[in-house]
């Protein structure tokens, strides 16, 4: 068995790349199994020849898995497929990572059989549990090709035949570990159960985080899709009314418009609504003696329309003959494109009808106008009525099978309107919780395995009073490394690896004898909008980049730059007078603000400082950061990014006792 399931498994591996409708991914899954079911194929080679073959392949699945678990804003799909962009157009799609991954449960399954093989099925490193999960993970792709819904955006499992090399693979794994380790092996029941148990759990937590959050991804598509066609329906509401307004105008006179009028009134609205193909004055007998613009349109002069377009005569007939508002309905308009036409009666000031006024929608220019700022990519627009295809935004590729259907009120006949989703940007968006879920649970179970066997193998061999001594050396060493990272985290801040309070104190103490002595105070303009708009992650980031620069920037005066708290920091500059502190603040100001941190909306982050300078006299500390305190308030009053002096102190009895200003 362990010389023919290899030899099976690559068997099948071929035949799915040979597929010729097979996705890329199971292109990508297929190649991946061909080469582990040589690796272990070539199992009784040396080591050294068995890593070299496994460890390429093991950095390509930590990479596919990787897709899965960063979030788009640390490495996005462009990042990806800018490494994907060498290979072959003979390929297809090369260039989109997202069509090239493997599913994320079979880039699992093949990493936990890879990893099995590279520790060479050692017990102590759990190859037993790497291999029960490796089964646990084919069979919930097994199971999930009965799971697997309509809505679900990932192809979480791969095809039966993959799925069946996968198994061949591990039943060789597995014939090969009970033989050589058959005696060990019922001794692994408590650590097996209890990895296998949490596995369990992570899976099903798996399953379910994901089913929430393609539903949750279909609602903010659907409700996307519906207000798009909500904007479609009030535009048309729009030109409609505007329209109207333009009829009236005409109804103030009792001749039929001139060239010129006609002209000077119809361009503003087609200046406004770029998907009228023209607008048309049409006298009673159906011909048409005015239309704009002009260019492009000169066939249509003279038109009867009774005649030329007997499709639209009931709809004109209602505007010239029952003085009542017209429309065509969906209908081929003569510049060769779908549309609707809007006939509108004109009466004179003795309500006697002077004609009709003709308003010519183009539906594909109405559709693009509205929906040209939409990334085609993320969504695709196709307007039918009925059967029929009337205009269209964006491409069919790359789509989920999701289709939001809204019917839409365009001139008295419902139209659909369908909405379909891109696959790329809803991965792209695509919360990564459920893999990150999966693979700590994982990862615990298989911590959890150790820890059980480590348990169980020291309970077996460490009974005299030697193994005590060597556990409470450990235990003290352990003790000693614990005391001094207390010892550390005590005196600094564990975000920004800055000093803290306490230790920004305690260096005041130390030079409280050296004059002059000045701080500063730093503080973060409007962080909040930071945490409230970008979030606290993106904000503990902005903390540590301020924290790294501010370090640069005082160390090189010798000072100490220390979190004070919040988004505060503050400075200890020993030997520096308050002219100097102004100038390490101002340089310390300008480094932050041309660092690359803004908020929300582009706006650069700044910072306000405040300092403080003792020249004379018995330091208090409580005093001297009160008037760095109050240079900083003074700095946010003023504006805020910018740096202000507090008043010097000096001792009572000092000649130069008198606070100066500000």
């Amino acid at each position: 068995m362990t010389r023919i399931a290899p030899l099976l498994a690559l068997t099948l591996a071929l035949l799915g790349l040979m597929g010729q409708d097979t996705a890329p991914a199971h292109h990508s899954s297929a190649l991946l199994l061909a080469l582990l079911a040589v690796a272990h194929w070539r199992f009784d080679r040396p080591w050294r020849l068995r890593v070299w073959l496994l460890a390429p392949l093991l950095l390509v699945q930590l990479l596919a898995m990787a897709s899965y678990l960063l979030p788009e804003y640390w490495l996005s799909i462009a990042h990806w497929n800018a490494w994907l962009s060498p290979l072959p157009e003979a390929l297809g799609d090369s260039t989109n990572a997202y069509h090239w991954r493997p599913p994320a449960l079979m880039v699992l399954s093949l990493g936990l059989l890879t990893v099995s093989l590279l520790i060479n099925l050692r017990l102590a490193l759990g190859a037993p549990l790497l291999l029960a999960l490796a089964g646990l993970t084919l069979l919930t792709q097994a199971l999930d090709q009965q799971w697997a819904t309509s809505i679900w955006v990932l192809d979480h499992a791969a095809t039966p035949l993959l799925l069946a090399a996968a198994g061949c693979l591990l039943v060789a794994q597995a014939s090969l570990l009970i033989q050589r380790r058959r005696q060990q092996l019922p001794r692994l029941r408590r650590p097996l159960l209890a990895g296998l148990t949490l596995s369990l759990v992570a899976l099903l937590f798996w399953h379910q985080q994901t089913t929430l959050e393609d539903r949750r991804q279909f609602h903010a598509s659907a409700d996307q899709s519906r207000a798009l066609a909500e904007d479609f329906e009030r535009e048309n509401a729009d030109h409609l009314a505007a329209m109207r307004r333009f009829v009236s105008f005409w109804e103030l006179y009792d001749t039929p418009p001139s060239e010129a009028a006609w002209a000077r009134q119809a361009s503003r609205y087609h200046r406004d609504y770029r998907y009228f193909l023209n607008i048309a004055f049409i006298v009673p007998s159906s011909e048409i003696t005015r239309v704009y613009p002009l260019q492009g349109n000169e066939n249509a002069l003279g038109a009867r329309l009774f005649d030329d377009q007997p499709e639209g005569r009931a709809a004109l007939s209602e505007a010239l003959i029952h003085g009542r508002e017209g429309s065509t309905g969906t209908i081929d308009l003569l510049q060769g494109v779908p549309g609707i036409i809007h006939y509108l009666p004109v009466r004179n000031t003795r309500n006697e009808i002077l004609g009709a006024t003709a308003m010519v929608v183009s539906l594909p220019a109405l559709l693009d106008t509205l929906f040209n700022a939409i990334d085609t990519r993320a969504q695709a627009l196709r307007l039918h009525a009925g059967e029929q295809l009337l205009a269209s935004v964006g491409t069919l590729d790359d789509r989920v099978a999701w289709r939001h259907r809204f019917t839409i009120d365009v001139g008295g006949q419902p139209l659909q309107l369908d909405a379909l989703p891109g696959r790329t940007t809803l991965l792209m968006q695509r919360a990564r919780l459920p893999e990150v879920g999966l693979l700590v649970g994982l990862t615990f179970a298989y911590l959890l395995y150790m820890v059980l066997f480590a348990y169980q193998r020291l309970a077996n061999q460490h009974r005299a009073a030697h193994h005590a001594n060597q556990e409470l050396r450990r235990e003290v060493q352990a003790r000693s490394v614990l005391q001094r990272e207390v010892e550390w985290l005590a005196r600094h801040d564990d975000l920004t690896k800055l000093p803290n309070r306490r230790l920004f104190m305690e260096t005041l103490d130390t030079h409280a004898e050296q004059r002059p002595l000045s701080v500063m105070i730093c503080d973060v303009d409007h962080f909040k909008r930071i945490n409230d708009h970008l979030g606290h992650l993106t904000g503990d980031r902005y903390l540590r980049h301020l924290g790294e620069i501010g370090r640069r920037v005082i160390t090189e005066r010798d000072g100490l730059f220390a979190r004070y708290g919040g988004e505060e920091f503050v400075a200890c500059l020993p030997g520096i007078d308050a002219e100097q502190a102004e100038r390490l603040a101002e340089r310390l100001r300008l480094a932050i603000t041309a660092a690359d941190l803004h908020h929300h909306d582009g706006q650069r982050l700044s910072v306000s400082i405040g300092i403080a300078t003792q020249f004379h006299g018995e330091l208090d500390i409580g005093q001297l950061m009160q008037v760095a305190d109050e240079a900083l308030y003074d700095a946010k009053a003023t504006g805020r990014n910018r740096v202000v002096s507090g008043r010097a102190l000096v001792t009572p009895g000092d000649p130069s006792s008198q606070l100066s200003p500000r």
